[in-house]
């Protein structure tokens, strides 16, 4: 699954499944463990997270391309949900090297995600674990070493701590905002 900066989306029937609006079902399984350091310096474990819904993707704060887009698809699609409905969105960097929380917090006032993405930092081998656990493998483009090639579907964790569907890179900030929705009831 990679793709410069990007990666696309799966399409794997789950007939017993919810369907989230704009996403592709995914069979129910249990999210894989994160526990990483956000950049505000909290510790943050998906499993402590269970009974709210969670988004996650693997990101990074330098990134000019795909990155910077789907954080404008969150924001907008965020500014359709009352604050209360919002799904927590774990952005896990692909970048140990350079993202920073200066560079985290800069990616969020540049982009207007300031409480609606929380960045998710760490050294290379705790960040390794968690992309290993999700099946994530970013890689630094041989044409632009300092572009990374990574997967960048969005994740959607239900309350119950399961992956119920993957919003692909291409979502439609609506349907993300109603698949929230949806991914809450769940």
């Amino acid at each position: 699954m990679l793709s410069g900066c990007g990666g696309g989306g799966s399409e794997t029937a789950a007939a017993s499944l919810p369907r989230l609006p704009g996403a592709d079902a995914v069979p129910a399984r249990p999210a894989p463990p994160i526990e990483l350091t956000d950049y505000h310096g909290h510790r943050v474990d998906l499993a402590q997270l269970r009974g709210k819904p969670v988004l996650v993707a693997f990101l990074y704060t330098h990134c000019h391309d795909l990155c910077p887009i789907v954080a404008a698809k969150v924001h907008t699609a965020y500014a359709h949900l009352d604050p209360a409905q919002r799904p927590l969105f774990l952005a896990v960097s692909v970048d140990p090297a350079h993202d920073t929380a200066a560079s985290a917090a800069a990616f969020n006032r540049r982009h207007r995600t300031v409480g609606e993405i929380d960045w998710l930092l760490g050294s290379r081998q705790e960040l390794e674990k968690v992309w290993e656990a999700w099946s994530v493998k970013p890689e630094h483009s041989r044409a632009a070493p300092e572009q990374i090639e990574h997967s960048a579907e969005i994740f959607a964790v239900d309350p119950q701590g399961r992956i119920r569907a993957l919003y692909p890179p291409e979502f439609k900030p609506a349907l993300l905002a109603a698949g929230a929705q949806r991914l809450a009831g769940l």
